[in-house]
């Protein structure tokens, strides 16, 4: 059952990267290869997602019977999400280059060599997870960990806090302009908001972000006069200039995968997920063709068949669950129930109505109602309301919401693998040490949203 869930992965990625390219219709194949998907990933789930799938799955299903829909909804209902997963697909293959290349020894050969006192290290630490999980996604968190474990615990009074506080944010701003952000992605999706016109706001916000952390930790935990970081636990690359070049290619591959996707945008191919996995497939190749000529890949490559590929397995099946059961509400006369609802609190809202969105979303993730699943929700509910604000405010203060949420919810993924790997509570993580960056981040973005959305 995993050889087949790998390879109808790969085979699902791979229909989406060639589907801009060819002028017959996939719809029929891709369907079909999300189906053996479903069936082979859900006998791999863990048990949190397997109930979560199976309850999305049978309420779909069941709305999809009971409303009579037609083939043809049913084949949207079941590829309504397949793009995420390919997405997840092609942005897993970025583990290969980075295990090859050391480039997690590099890092951190670099920041200690470099950085003195709290202040800086925490700074660096979260724009550090910033970058990697631009295109390392979720797989960005056992990186830090292992790259700064060994320093941190040696220079800094509360590692706990200190690692729960750094990795948890610059993991959750990410999602605000990273092309391979599932969260953004959703919020594009669920408003036709394009992926170009969200990006500089997105960065922008990331950065006041990471700056508003930067502050109230300097207040509250971080010292000025902490030790030089140890470098003696950066053994693998102890000359200055090949982790230089090595850092220097972790940025270009970033700028690479923007400015791809960006051109990919001006040239209209195929729809933004297709940009988004055609920009990670070129700059992946790129940088394994370049990397080849210094060490051996096959290892490497074998390495993420045995067990990268299969790291996807877990939220397949829930994409594509979430997408039957979204595409069912969509077509269901309980969305016409619900928006008439929601157009009366908005009327009477008014403006006030975006703080309304994100609040929403951040108060169903503390209760265990993931944000993926609330953003598709509330984006295509909202997108055929008339609110005072443009489609752009609406996606950035959905945007806003989702990447809080990461941060404030006991439930999330990102909350309990940060928890479990510092051997902290996932409580502690998400309510007694991001509670006051999240409320100070939470206006500030909506204000910046309605603006930003109203002006530019």
């Amino acid at each position: 059952m995993k050889l087949l869930c790998k390879i109808v992965l790969l085979a699902l990625a791979g229909l989406h990267l060639i589907k801009p390219f060819v002028t017959i219709d996939l719809s029929a194949a891709i369907c079909i290869t999300a189906v053996v998907v479903l069936l082979s990933g859900m006998t791999m789930m863990g048990k949190g997602f397997f109930k979560a799938t199976l309850t999305f799955l049978f309420i779909g299903l069941a709305l999809l019977f009971y409303f009579g829909q037609p083939l043809s909804i049913w084949t949207a209902a079941v590829t309504s999400m397949t793009n995420v997963i390919a997405i997840l697909v092609v942005m897993q293959t970025f583990s290969i280059p980075i295990k090859i290349g050391q480039y997690n020894t590099a890092l951190q050969y670099w920041l200690n060599k470099s950085v003195r006192g709290e202040g800086p290290l925490f700074l660096l630490t979260t724009a550090a997870t910033h970058v990697f999980t631009s295109f390392l996604m979720f797989g960005a968190i056992p990186v830090m960990i292992s790259l700064m474990e060994h320093t941190l615990k040696k220079s800094v009074g509360n590692y706990q806090r200190f690692m729960a506080a750094a990795v948890s944010r610059g993991y959750a701003l990410a999602s605000l302009w990273a092309p391979g952000a599932i969260n953004l992605f959703l919020v594009i999706q669920a408003t036709g908001v394009s992926w170009s016109a969200v990006f500089v706001p997105g960065v922008i916000l990331s950065f006041i972000g990471m700056a508003i952390s930067y502050g109230i930790e300097s207040k509250l935990q971080l010292k000025a006069d902490a030790v030089r970081p140890d470098v003696s636990g950066a053994q693998g690359l102890p000359a200055e200039k090949p982790a230089g070049r090595r850092v220097l290619h972790i940025f270009l591959a970033v700028a690479g995968l923007i400015m791809l996707t960006l051109l990919f945008d001006r040239l209209h191919i195929g729809a933004t997920y297709n940009r988004i996995i055609l920009a990670g497939f070129v700059v992946i190749f790129a940088w394994l063709s370049w990397l080849s000529r210094e060490v051996s890949i096959t290892a490497a490559v074998k390495s993420y068949w045995q067990e990268g590929v299969l790291k996807t397995a877990d939220l397949a099946p829930f994409f594509i669950a979430m997408g039957i059961f979204s595409t069912a509400l969509e077509h269901s006369g309980f969305m016409v129930l619900l928006q008439a609802a929601l157009q009366q609190a908005a009327g009477v809202l008014g403006v006030f109505s975006i703080v309304l969105v994100p609040l929403l979303i951040i108060l169903a993730a503390v209760f265990g109602l993931h944000p993926f699943m609330t953003i598709v929700m509330f984006g295509k509910i909202l997108t055929l309301l008339s609110l005072p604000v443009t489609s752009l405010t609406l996606a950035l203060c959905l945007a806003v919401g989702g990447s809080i949420s990461y941060m404030v919810s006991p439930f999330a993924g990102l909350i309990l693998t940060l928890a479990k790997m510092i051997n902290a509570k996932a409580e502690e993580v998400a309510l007694r040490w991001n509670w006051q960056f999240c409320l100070v981040y939470f206006f500030v973005g909506i204000v910046f949203a309605y603006y930003w959305g109203q002006n530019m």
